[in-house]
Order: C-alpha cells, then structure tokens, then sequence
C-alpha cells in the first residue's frame, strides 16, 4: 500500500509541474484576448502597438503592458482554476508591477 502512495504522489506533482510550466508559456490565444481587453478601461483608449511592449508569465497568469493613447495599461490573464479551464483577462490602468 506504501508504495502506491508514492507513485501516486509522483503523479500528481508531475501532472501540477506539467500544468504550471504550460501556464508560464505565452501563447498566442492569451495574447489575443488581452489585445481585445486592453482598451476596455475608458471609451478613448487608443493602443499605439499591436504587441505589448513587456509580457510577463508565471505558473499561474500571464501579463501584458500595452502603450495606449491614456499612457501604460496591463492586462492580467488567469485560469478560471488554478491549473484548469478558461482564461479571463482583466485590464488595469498603470504599469506592471514588479
């Protein structure tokens, strides 16, 4: 019995490495979604680029500084879970904090 706990501890923390590392990768879909999101902070906003200027991932999210005619927005993009489901954006006025 002890050792089908072991391998089933091994599984389950390479199936969470699995995950985090494909969170931390910037793909192109996420991308896109925080490019329909970044001007949704005020009815002006104008982005000056089509590519954010900084992109930032962890396991967990991915960031994205756009320059807009307002000066710098962010963008935030989380799973709806942790490691699972959709991903959501949410747009901030500012710079990306460290």
């Amino acid at each position: 019995m002890k050792g089908w706990v072991g391998w089933i501890l091994l599984a389950l923390s390479l199936l969470v490495a699995l995950a985090g590392y494909r969170n931390s990768r910037n793909e192109p879909e996420t991308e896109e979604m925080a490019r329909t999101v970044v001007c949704s902070v005020a009815k002006d906003c104008v982005k000056m680029s089509e590519k954010p200027g900084v992109v930032r991932t962890d396991f967990v999210r991915r960031r994205y500084q756009w320059s807009t005619s307002l000066g710098p927005v962010h963008v935030v993009c989380r799973r709806r879970l942790l490691f699972i489901g959709n991903w959501s954006c949410e747009a901030k006025t500012g710079e990306l904090p460290p």
